[in-house]
């Protein structure tokens, strides 16, 4: 479809040009990509279908409140704090109220011609010139209108009107800065010739004298359309011709290389470039003039040509642009006042712009974002605005946090005699001033400054660019004081910030952790805004208070006995299992007693011992029992006490004694002031021929006589059914495992029955269960 439309570019007449362009281009949802940078004066910018871009505060923010309406050309003005004066299409001039300027509406302008351009007119802070090239199918000439601003109130008005500069002209305009500091050459091309016209702007309006050069080729019929963009510096120019040539898969040279004296006016060394593809519209150059962008919005392509290059031609390489996605079409470029190149979508649906992040670097490093600019709703068309790349010199900063140090530059290219920087901070005093060409400042306070660089150019000429620079709070972090922590005890230390992202010591994301551990703890907080604040605290072990109330004792019966920790600690508070909070304790009964110790520090620890009277049951051997005497499982009495003496019937003194034989045995225990016996019957048999079933078992969890141990059942099952004393079954099993131990059944008498699998052979008794 396209070499087919290209062929009805080519055939038909000028008047029809124009019309079947815009069809074309919206009806294939071309799209253009744009990049620009600037000072306040070309901080805002509206353009496209309502669109509009804020630069004011750095990164561009949309603009909704415009009123313009322009397929291509259009141009905007601010003062030189970024207040926005005027923008206009070519036809209509709108105030910064958006309404229609007195005498700003139906100008012989174009909304489809390529470019328009207001400048300020040398040595006026109120006076502008619109420069209107002429539309491709029309023979409108090359005109210009007068804005004074300080008429209406100071909302401006057009006093003149459409003034005939240059008989014909292609749609293309530029402007750029004289040698003497003062004046501006104002830059088109006559349609149908090679001739390029420029024109000097000075105090005193401009001279109707052109100086005039030939360039490349002869720009007729599409050839008019394209941008014309003067390098940073003001030494080159470029321009993209709309060239197409169907029969082919490249088309013929379209873009143009030339050099420029600021001095003279003189255009001269045209180097005629060939379209990566078929056609060319947008051009701009890096903001540091080593690189060339164009567009071939019929191809929907951008290409980098590297200006340092020996062979600029044959050093075109494209820059990816997501080619088949909606809106990835570029088309006009602009370098913006962030040192960024923005291109324009025409989607009929897109609501965003492409960007050039960084213009200056070689090839896909430039990285180019499709639609990587919001326009919130509204959307672009072919055009972007047009401004003198002297408006758009700029100077970058990295940093924005409050208390960090925020780097400032430049552009090398710039070559000043010296510079002044006023970052717009008088508190900082002395530091508020440099002169140094790349200088870092810190702001102590959050907030919006404005920051001037004041640079003075060879011949005596000052050019002051200012942006404002928002400077953001750190975030608020307090995670707590070094602390102490308790053995057992944890602490979650708290980061909270709204909106923020976190990164502990340990690599955790989150807002708060839990610790149990010492160590030193950090943690980094970083706001929405990208600031970041780091909150650090040691955490120290706790001493731990020391009690201990000693071993285990046996008293005789009638005593008492103070329990006391072996050492008091000052400042520490004791409580008792009772609630006593005494550091001493008398007790006169059997039992456990524990005391817990809490120190300044808030760390606790607990001891405890066991009181003992030499009074049966507390010396006891058991029930007289009945059981098989094995080597592999032998029986033994203990009468384990803490700190007493022990006698058995043998003599022997150990607090353990193991019977050999059936008979009856004792033990004494003794402290210093009494003694106890006990007494035990124990029958031992031999059971390794026979079925023994013990009559009583002790499941207390002491891993003695716990579970009913049945000697003699060999390797056939034998099925145990067990019963309480009124005859109800609470136990039963086909093949006993030896691990009935009375599981939720209260102690007492319970009867057995055990039976063979293979044989009549079974066994009855009781047993005693006894905890």
């Amino acid at each position: 479809m396209l070499p087919t439309c290209a062929k009805l570019l080519l055939a038909l007449p000028h008047g029809v040009v124009s019309c079947l362009r815009r069809c074309l281009l919206t009806g294939l949802g071309v799209l253009l990509s744009w990049c620009a940078h600037a000072q306040l004066e070309a901080s805002q910018w509206y353009f496209g279908r309502q669109a509009g871009l804020d630069f004011r505060a750095g990164e561009p923010v949309a603009l909704t409140n415009g009123a313009l309406d322009s397929d291509e050309g259009c141009s905007s003005r601010a003062d030189s704090l970024g207040n926005l004066l005027f923008y206009t299409n070519g036809v209509t001039v709108w105030n910064r109220q958006h309404q229609v300027m007195a005498g700003g509406a139906s100008l012989r302008g174009n909304t489809s011609t390529t470019q328009c351009l207001v400048v300020a007119q040398p040595g006026s802070r109120s006076v502008y010139y619109l420069f209107s090239p002429d539309e491709v199918s029309q023979g409108a000439g090359f005109r210009y209108s007068v804005v004074e601003m300080d008429r209406q109130g100071g909302l401006g008005e057009v006093v003149r009107r459409d003034v005939l500069l240059h008989p014909t002209s292609t749609e293309r305009v530029a402007a750029v800065p004289h040698a003497n500091g003062r004046d501006l050459w104002v830059i088109g091309h006559e349609r149908d010739t090679d001739v390029c016209f420029v024109y000097l702007l000075t105090a005193q309006g401009v001279v109707s004298l052109p100086v005039l050069s030939r360039d490349g080729f002869v720009h007729q019929r599409v050839q008019a359309i394209g941008q014309l963009k003067a390098s940073p510096n003001g030494r080159r120019l470029a321009l993209a011709a709309g060239t197409v040539n169907p029969q082919q898969t490249q088309g013929i040279p379209s873009v143009e290389l030339l050099d420029f004296d600021p001095a003279t006016g003189r255009i001269s060394n045209p180097v005629v470039l060939p379209p990566a593809r078929i056609a060319s519209y947008g051009v701009e150059f890096s903001p540091d003039g080593t690189r060339l962008y164009v567009t071939d919005p019929f191809f929907g392509a951008l290409f980098q040509y590297d200006l340092t290059a020996a062979n600029i031609g044959a050093s075109v390489v494209p820059i990816p642009v997501a080619p088949g996605q909606a809106g990835s079409t570029p088309s006009a470029l602009q370098l913006g006042p962030d040192g960024r190149i923005y291109v324009a979508l025409t989607n009929t649906t897109v609501q965003a712009v492409s960007v050039i992040t960084e213009p200056n670097s070689l090839g896909t490093a430039c990285a180019y974002i499709n639609q990587g600019v919001s326009l919130n709703g509204r959307r672009s068309a072919l055009g972007l605005p047009s401004y003198v790349q002297r408006d758009l010199w700029h100077f970058t900063l990295k940093g924005k946090c409050q208390n960090s140090p925020i780097a400032f530059a430049f552009p090398a290219s710039y070559a000043p005699d010296s510079v002044r920087w006023d970052f717009g901070d008088p508190a900082s005093g002395p530091r508020n001033l440099s002169s140094l060409l790349a200088p870092t400042h810190t702001y102590s306070a959050p907030g919006r400054y404005l920051v001037s660089l004041t640079l003075s150019l060879p011949g005596g000429y000052i050019s002051t660019l200012r942006r404002y620079v928002d400077v953001f709070p750190l975030p608020q972090v307090n995670i707590g004081r070094d602390t102490s922590l308790c053995p057992g005890s944890r602490l979650t230390l708290n980061a909270t910030t709204v909106g923020a992202t976190y990164r502990w010591q340990d690599g955790s994301t989150t807002a708060t952790i839990t610790t149990d551990r010492t160590g030193w703890y950090w943690v980094d907080v970083t706001s929405a805004a990208g600031c970041t604040t780091r909150d650090s605290l040691r955490i120290r072990a706790a001493p731990v208070p020391r009690v201990r109330l000693g071993a285990d004792t046996v008293l005789c019966v009638g005593t008492s006995v103070m329990l006391q920790p072996r050492l008091v600690e000052l400042g520490t508070r004791y409580r008792w299992q009772n609630g006593v909070t005494t550091s001493a304790l008398i007790v006169n009964q059997p039992g456990i007693y524990w005391v817990e110790g809490t120190n300044g520090a808030g760390c606790s620890t607990r001891d405890s011992v066991r009181v003992f009277y030499l009074d049966p049951p507390t010396v006891y051997l058991g029930r007289d029992t009945t059981l098989c005497s094995t080597p592999e499982q032998p029986f033994m009495l203990d009468a384990t006490l803490p700190g007493v003496r022990y006698r058995w019937q043998d003599g022997s003194t150990g607090a353990t004694f193991t019977p050999d034989r059936s008979g009856r045995y004792w033990v004494r225990v003794s402290t210093d002031f009494c003694s106890a016996t006990d007494t035990i019957l124990v029958r031992l048999y031999e059971c390794r021929q026979s079925v023994f079933v013990p009559n009583i078992i002790t499941p207390n969890g002491d891993g003695k006589n716990d579970a009913l141990q049945v000697t003699g059942l060999g390797t056939v099952p034998w099925s145990l059914v067990i019963y309480n004393r009124w005859g109800k079954q609470v136990y039963e099993t086909s093949n006993y495992q030896q691990n009935w131990s009375a599981d939720g059944l209260a102690d007492g008498t319970y009867f057995y029955l055990l039976r063979h699998a293979q044989s009549t052979q079974q066994v009855k008794g009781w047993v005693e269960v006894l905890r």
